[in-house]
């Protein structure tokens, strides 16, 4: 009995370390996750920008459409980065939500691990003990 005691202490320890990478799965997931959905917003409003200063015509002179130009391409050269970011962002997010998954799949398989041997120890708890029948009679017999 104690051998299974120490089965069931070692598989409660394992389920707890699956909990705790879980959580820490999850948590990882979701800050990828905002990252990503941040900086694919400022992609998004950095694009804007630039089509907004590329389509002004308010310029007086040569170095007014040559600043605005400049802007432009500025803006532009901001939002392919700003896209670029978003792109890592957004794979380093897939990757955490995929070590989210695999996270939870050894939870579960640690919570069944843990319901299997509790049940097998109670079952082999709830059997009575054969004992072995006595001899009787003599050698001679």
């Amino acid at each position: 009995m104690t051998g299974e005691r120490q089965r069931l202490r070692r598989v409660r320890l394992i389920e707890r370390l699956r909990s705790a990478e879980h959580m820490q799965a999850a948590s990882e997931a979701h800050l990828a996750e905002t990252t990503r959905r941040k900086l694919e917003s400022l992609s998004e409003r950095t694009r804007t920008l630039a089509q907004v200063y590329a389509q002004r015509d308010q310029a007086r002179d040569g170095g007014d459409l040559r600043g605005a130009s400049m802007l432009s391409s500025h803006m532009i050269e901001l939002g392919r980065n700003a896209e670029r970011q978003a792109g890592d962002a957004r794979r380093a997010a897939d990757a955490r939500l995929a070590e989210l998954a695999m996270a939870e799949r050894k939870l579960r398989r640690a919570e069944d691990d843990r319901r299997d041997l509790t049940r097998e120890m109670l079952e082999r708890l709830a059997r009575p003990e054969s004992v072995p029948a006595r001899r009787t009679g003599t050698e001679l017999e």
